[in-house]
């Protein structure tokens, strides 16, 4: 009687830490103060020390946009029993996560890009990716060029939760891979293995790999488990509303997770904070400090319970300051952005601003902006509480932006394809070359500058 076949199979696990780091930046004030909440119950080496501000500190304010009431007061409030409209602001527990790319899709490109969004979309399969998917046949069926709909799929997978819109389980990976670099947590060897390995994962030829790509056979194994721990190959699998976090009762209130004000040099930020501070309890810390110089003296049991609670907390705490400080950056590229919509407070001052720009400036990933805008409110110098999603609107795409500056030319001395591409980049920070240039205004029935030029 034959054995069963054995089959190798590469398992790959989510990092929870990881995710810990997204569910903490893409928590609203409330949501956060919820998480926080919850940590405390579950980890009883995070304590949290009661703060005491000094009372001209405090600010109580009542404003009104709309019909949406909020009510600040300083580094934090009691919980306030108010009416307000909770559509806005309210978590959908039964989103989808087609509904929700389509929502997060249709924030960030023009309109004239939407059918493009929905035929990608139409195309994933139950894994969130796009294994049978081309760009030639696409724009077949939709109209559109090849380019645009690169464009779109691009923003697809810059999206929660990475690797998301992937065509492959080895371009999944490798998205996840960049998106952990991005965050500070990557791993190179890591990167190289999958982009020229993957095929070998399962039974990894560690050796080999280790001569070929000049590291030692301990990194390789290093990089290997990385890759099995960190990285899962059907991203739909993560998705969760909103990542996995318990709604919390964040209908009855409204509070600002950064408030901008004017000072005599321009403006500045605050990242509202809850009013106490968090720390690592002072006995299990020095309970793990005697653990880590005299590790026999205790059972392994006891090291165990130790260093994963002290661990737990330190990473929490590390996580807190990197929301902190990513939604701190993220606001101070806006408000470079923004200037004079600050200053007026009109919205017609706004100017065209993508995720992809910001994330582009800051060296992140449009995912990690768009976890550190998700459902955030901000207080702005003009005492009005806006989401921070306003701050952003659709860039122009290159024909719109072609056709602007060529509708604004001199029709006597109209511009060359060079000169339009420097205009592109100096007005939008639109990249194209010269030969882009000329391939979308062929494509847009634009003649060149000399048929362009009026006589006079």
């Amino acid at each position: 009687m034959l054995a069963p076949e054995q089959k190798p199979e590469l398992v790959v696990r989510v990092d929870q830490r990881v995710i810990q780091a997204a569910q903490l930046l893409q928590c609203n004030t409330l949501e956060l103060e919820s998480a926080i909440e919850q940590e405390l119950v579950e980890n009883p080496a995070l304590e949290r020390i009661e703060s005491a501000p000094d009372d001209t500190e405090i600010r109580q304010m009542h404003l009104r946009r709309g019909n949406l009431e909020y009510i600040y007061e300083g580094e934090g409030n009691e919980p306030l029993e108010i009416e307000m409209d909770p559509i806005g602001n309210a978590a959908d527990e039964s989103l989808t996560l087609r509904e929700y790319l389509s929502r997060e899709l249709r924030a960030q490109l023009p309109e004239r890009q939407h059918a493009i969004a929905d035929y990608i979309l139409d195309n994933l399969d139950e894994h969130g990716l796009l294994p049978d998917f081309d760009c030639e046949r696409a724009s077949f069926e939709t109209g559109a060029s090849p380019e645009e709909i690169e464009e779109v799929l691009q923003v697809l997978q810059s999206m929660d939760p990475p690797g998301i819109g992937a065509r492959s389980v080895q371009e999944c990976m490798l998205l996840q891979l960049r998106y952990l670099r991005e965050q500070g947590q990557g791993n190179l060897l890591a990167e190289r293995i999958v982009e020229k390995y993957y095929h070998r994962l399962v039974d990894p030829p560690v050796r080999r790999i280790a001569r070929e790509l000049r590291a030692s056979s301990e990194e390789v194994e290093d990089a290997l488990k990385y890759i099995r721990e960190a990285l899962h190959p059907y991203p739909a699998y993560r998705f969760r509303t909103p990542w996995g976090l318990p709604s919390p009762s964040y209908q009855t209130v409204v509070k600002p997770d950064v408030i901008i004000r004017r000072n005599p040099h321009g403006f500045e930020v605050e990242i509202v904070r809850p009013r106490w501070i968090l720390i690592v309890n002072p006995q299990w810390r020095e309970q793990y400090e005697k653990i880590k110089a005299n590790p026999s003296a205790y059972s392994k049991e006891t090291i165990k319970q130790v260093e994963e609670y002290v661990e737990r907390a330190e990473k929490f705490l590390q996580n807190m300051e990197i929301r902190y400080r990513t939604l701190h950056r993220v606001t101070r590229v806006v408000i470079d952005h923004q200037f004079a919509f600050l200053e007026t407070g009109s919205h017609t001052f706004l100017k065209p601003l993508t995720r992809t720009q910001v994330a582009a400036q800051l060296r992140l990933h449009e995912s990690t902006v768009s976890r550190a805008i998700s459902n955030k409110w901000v207080l702005i110098p003009t005492d009005d509480l806006i989401p921070f999603s306003d701050f952003f609107t659709p860039a122009l795409s290159l024909h719109q932006a072609i056709q602007e500056v060529i509708s604004s030319e001199d029709p006597y001395r109209p511009y060359s394809d060079q000169q339009i591409a420097e205009i592109l980049y100096q007005r939008w920070g639109i990249k194209a070359t010269r030969r882009t240039i000329v391939k979308h205004r062929n494509r847009m029935h634009i003649p060149s500058s000399r048929e362009r030029k009026r006589r006079r």
